[in-house]
């Protein structure tokens, strides 16, 4: 019997959901996909000159960006 991981019940996320990275963070493209993919209502950006941290290295932008999802 397969144990379920995370991925396995994204599906059953039923609030929007906000997914972030930096272009240079660990958490790259490939594993923020399945979060996207797998959520009905999500929005994901990734911060251009961000590491893990765009809510310290582009503030202003991530600001804007936590609140135009807040306000959908």
């Amino acid at each position: 019997m397969r144990a379920w991981t995370v991925v396995d019940r994204l599906h059953r996320v039923r609030v929007p959901t906000l997914v972030v990275n930096g272009a240079a963070d660990t958490v790259q493209d490939f594993v923020c996909a399945p979060f996207f993919w797998r959520i009905r209502q999500v929005k994901w950006t990734t911060f251009a000159h961000s590491s893990h941290m765009p809510m310290w290295e582009e503030r202003e932008r991530y600001m804007q960006v936590v609140a135009d999802f807040l306000t959908m």
